[in-house]
């Protein structure tokens, strides 16, 4: 009998545009490396010893710590030290930091748990990502992402050094990371330049949080914690400076730190430092002894920079953060990031000052400002009161507020994945929040001098993206599940503030007459609320609130209303499944905006019908048409480099529909870098999936392996590790492996992976039982059956079909399909009473939906009739098999390949009868022994028996039967199928022993 891959459920065509995903990213070499020897454990030896072994005597295991292979070692430090490993669970390196033994003591230990916890559920991209915590030989290590690079002091000290602007952005990334730590209870401790990764593509990254309280332990004051303290101000790394939990940096320590109470305020002090160091290539406090900062000789004022430094506007922010107060510093590391970031865009704003029409227009406001700014005193803001004006919207309660709906909804059964969304949501919504108030300060300040026309558009605009954003705040503050399961996706949508300048400069849409300007706004209230609707996944609440629109916006003929809602009942259309009616309402919303010179409205409506094209509905002369129109009109609104991704994205996807293969790995592999660097992760994450596509398709699987694994990380970082959104992303990239031309052996052991991570997850959410988890666990069960696992086939198997039988009518294929895998994993299984169920109600299936003659129903009455054999019954057996034999030789002809399988089991029936010449005529009409693996170690066996029961000495009986032992070992499942045919055939022990059995 032999067992393959069946047709895989009804699943709908793969879909580029909708598959998503962490890179490859992790620690390099402590940063102390350089000025003393590396010092590693018994670990590292273990693992030199057995790559020694394994070359010299070709054997030997790699070391292990869990599950993670060690390669080999990067780097060591104070706290630990750092080994290069791989997952071979998830087929990933890692970064593995062990911790030394000597700071393994329990509370502190405990604690690192708790944190590492926290940051693992964090999926922050300004934090490395904590995969697992766990503890080995006594020791707690902590396996992390890997990135590419080295720390921030070794970039800053690189010849050429960056720009202070540079500088400054890499900080504020870094200050994102901290931020977000923060908000999930996490205190660093010791943040300073040597714990900031700056990966190759430029990602910043903070690492070991934490960690620095390990080295506390419970020592005693004294003066040998004098002098360690010292030594450590003299090189920087990190040490306890008090007893309990007290560690970090002195250099970077603030005076409460010293005492041994270290809070947000002390991380946001050490951040204030290491800007001020980065930028002007001095710390603020003189040196001094950690013997007199103990004792109170010091004097905290810091000092002021050079009179000549550059970027000096940020004094006055970095003195208020390296208060000797706390209570006197930035209520959090959010509120000094925003006025670092505000300083910033005003000086950006002063820059285009000659270039740029609405900068232009705040020359005056803005020059005069600047005097404040660069003095040691900030003279008072008469536009300071716009930090305030989005409290109302997203501020301290509502944060709270929101943590409190995640809380409520991540306790309810099947719900504990949702707490992973949390910090990225609360991100996404500060990192909004920023650029507004930004884009608001500019305004503020350009209104003194400026064009009243411009400068109206631009507070238009912007009012209009605080009512969506107010919206959609709103309804997550609801805290119902499914808001909160699409939250981190609809907050990544929301609009870019910065892009409202953009906007004015151009003219924006026109304004509608004074008569009609309050139900227009009206209408557009009504809009974003349902707006609000589609974002928090509820699509069909979001087609009952914008269909009566469609009549009030056409009723006031106000062509730049009628776009814009015609634009949201065309994605609305689209994720209702209505791809016709979708396309035919965006098409609609274009014309609309060309007519009422909606430009904003026209080049969203041109790529939404070219990304559909591209990946929905794939229609590769209609995406080109509609992407070129896509072009212009987003090049009339205003090109910014997120727009440019994401239309090089849609590009790479029409590239791969027409199978410019090379072509669509270039133009993807951009797009990808791109959307990443603009912190599009959704986006990107559809980038990456989509390049490792064409990669497999040029046969280069080490690339698309890579792709693939970032993809899946970005969708990670997205919305939380456990979320079904990743889970669907890791099924959708499966089957695009294995749906790849070029796909082999490799590539089916990827997809097993991904769908192992797909199921795992799915089991732990309340989708547990939904179809895309049925179908990912029948897909799966399949590959467990063609690598001969049979266990898992019949339960991976068995839980799709408890899913298609709760979901699915019973009319649908998928019930006969996943009965066909039970059928064959329980015979293989030597289970012939289940197998024979499973093969009736395959064959029912087949036959209500094909037809009883149809040669797919026969194949599947053959594999009943192996089973009935399997349990004794012979004439049962015979039925079948000559039934099915008949239904297939009718179609594919007498004696085909294709009835291989019926024939053989037509010579056991025969040889188990008792019927040597029957059995030896159906032999007989093989010429040659069958091509297919499972075939010839049936051949083989029942040939030998024949012979042998023939004649016990016969010496060609017992070749045959070796041949079938050696065939039975050299094919997956050949041993177990082997030990059902010798049962079936009711073997003796002589010829049990010839056949291996």
């Amino acid at each position: 009998m032999r067992h393959e891959r069946g047709g895989s459920p009804t699943s709908g065509s793969f879909d580029p545009g909708e598959v998503a995903s962490t890179p490859f990213t992790g620690e390099g070499p402590s940063p102390d490396a350089g000025t003393a020897e590396l010092a590693f454990s018994g670990v590292d030896d273990r693992r030199l010893f057995a790559e020694l072994r394994s070359r010299l005597f070709a054997r030997g295991a790699a070391p292990r710590i869990g599950r993670y292979r060690l390669v080999h070692a990067l780097g060591a430090g104070a706290m630990g030290e750092v080994h290069l490993a791989f997952d071979d669970e998830l087929d990933r390196p890692v970064a593995l930091k062990l911790v030394h033994a000597h700071l393994a003591n329990p509370r502190s230990t405990a604690r690192l748990r708790v944190e590492a916890r926290a940051l693992a559920r964090l999926a922050h991209p300004n934090v490395v990502h904590v995969y697992e915590v766990g503890e080995h030989d006594g020791r707690t290590y902590l396996a992390m992402e890997r990135i590419e690079g080295g720390s921030l002091r070794d970039w800053l000290a690189g010849r050429p050094g960056p720009g202070w602007e540079q500088v400054l952005a890499a900080y504020l990334d870094a200050a994102r990371g901290l931020a977000a730590a923060h908000r999930a209870g996490v205190i660093h401790r010791d943040f300073k330049p040597d714990n900031i990764l700056r990966g190759v593509d430029g990602r910043v990254a903070v690492v070991d949080f934490g960690l620095a309280a390990l080295e506390c332990g419970d020592a005693e004051p004294g003066e040998t914690m004098l002098e360690r303290a010292s030594e450590a101000w003299r090189d920087g790394s990190s040490t306890p400076e008090r007893t309990g939990e007290v560690a970090g940096t002195p250099a970077y320590m603030p005076p409460e730190q010293f005492r041994g109470r270290a809070d947000a305020r002390a991380d946001q002090f050490a951040l204030c430092v290491s800007i001020y160091e980065g930028l002007w290539g001095r710390r603020p406090f003189p040196r001094r002894t950690v013997e007199e900062v103990l004792r109170g000789r010091v004097d905290w004022t810091p000092a002021e920079p050079p009179a000549d430094a550059v970027a000096r506007w940020l004094w006055p922010i970095l003195r208020r953060g390296l208060d000797v107060a706390p209570a006197r510093r930035w209520d959090d590391v959010d509120a000094l990031l925003a006025a670092i970031e505000a300083g910033f865009a005003r000086r950006r704003a002063r820059r285009r000052a000659t270039s740029s029409g609405l900068a232009a227009l705040a020359v005056a406001s803005l020059s005069g400002l600047s005097v404040a700014w660069w003095s040691a005193t900030p003279v008072l803001d008469e536009c300071a009161a716009m930090a305030r004006e989005l409290d109302d919207t997203w501020g301290a309660e509502a944060r709270a507020q929101l943590g409190d709906g995640f809380a409520r909804a991540s306790a309810a059964e099947g719900m504990a994945w949702l707490a992973d969304s949390e910090g990225p949501v609360a991100a996404g919504l500060d990192r909004w929040r920023t650029r507004w108030l930004a884009a608001r300060g500019a305004l503020c300040r350009a209104r003194a001098g400026g064009d009243p026309v411009v400068l109206d558009r631009l507070g238009r605009c912007l009012e209009r993206q605080r009512s969506a954003a107010q919206v959609l705040i709103a309804e997550l503050l609801r805290g119902e599940p499914q808001a909160l399961r699409a939250a981190p996706g609809a907050v990544l949508h929301l609009e870019d503030p910065q892009a409202c300048e953009r906007e004015a400069r151009r003219g924006g849409p026109p304004e509608p007459p004074a008569a009609l300007a309050g139900e227009v706004q009206q209408v557009r209230e009504q809009l974003a609320l349902a707006e609000a609707e589609l974002r928090a996944g509820r699509v069909e609440a979001a087609w009952t609130a914008a269909i009566p629109l469609e009549a009030w916006a056409r009723a006031l003929a106000h062509e730049p209303l009628t776009a814009e809602v015609q634009l949201l009942l065309g994605r609305t259309a689209l994720a209702r499944g209505r791809s016709e009616d979708g396309l035919e309402r965006l098409e609609q919303a274009a014309d609309a905006a060309e007519a009422g010179h909606h430009d904003r409205v026209l080049a969203s409506s041109w790529r939404h019908l070219a990304m559909v094209a591209a990946t929905e509905a794939p229609d590769l002369a209609a995406g080109r048409r509609w992407l070129r129109r896509a072009d212009a009109a987003s090049a009339r609104v205003g090109l910014d480099a997120g727009t440019a991704a994401r239309l090089d994205a849609i590009r790479g996807n029409l590239s791969l529909l027409a199978r410019e293969f090379a072509v669509a790995v270039e133009q993807l592999r951009a797009a990808e870098a791109a959307l990443t660097q603009q912190g599009d992760l959704l986006y990107a994450s559809h980038a990456a999936s989509n390049l490792g596509t064409a990669l497999l398709e040029q046969g280069e699987a080490a690339a698309a392996r890579e792709a693939f694994e970032r993809a899946l990380g970005q969708r990670e970082r997205v919305f939380g590790p456990r979320h079904p959104e990743v889970a669907r992303a890791a099924y959708n990239l499966a089957q695009a492996i294995r749906d790849s031309t070029r796909a082999g052996a490799d590539h089916e052991a990827l997809a097993g992976v991904l769908l192992r991570r797909a199921v795992a997850i799915w089991a732990g959410t309340d989708e547990a039982t939904s179809l895309d988890a049925g179908r990912a666990a029948f897909v799966l069960a399949q590959l467990e059956l063609d690598a001969g696992r049979f266990e898992p086939a019949v339960t991976l198997a068995g839980r799709a079909e408890a899913v298609f039988r709760k979901i699915l009518a019973p009319s649908r294929i998928e019930h006969a399909e996943t009965a066909a895998l039970l059928g064959t994993g329980h015979y293989f299984l030597g289970r012939p009473g289940p197998a024979i169920a499973a093969f009736r109600r395959a064959v029912a299936g087949y036959a209500a939906a094909h037809g009883a003659d149809d040669p797919y129903t026969a194949s599947f009455r053959v594999a009943l009739g192996w089973a009935l054999l399997a349990a004794g019954e012979v004439a049962a057996a015979r039925v079948e098999l000559e039934a099915g034999r008949a239904a297939i030789e009718a179609e594919a002809g007498p004696g085909s390949e294709e009835s291989t399988d019926a024939r053989l089991g037509l010579a056991a029936v025969e040889l188990v009868a008792g019927e040597h010449e029957r059995v030896a005529a159906r032999l007989g009409e093989f010429a040659e022994a069958p091509a297919g693996e499972l075939d010839r170690v049936t051949f083989a066996l029942v040939s030998g028996l024949a012979a042998m029961r023939r004649d016990p000495a016969s010496p060609h009986g017992a070749a045959a039967l070796r041949r079938a032992r050696a065939h039975a070992r050299a094919v997956a499942g050949g041993e177990a199928m082997l030990a059902v045919l010798l049962d079936s055939a009711g073997a003796s022990a002589s010829e049990r022993r010839l056949a291996g059995g």
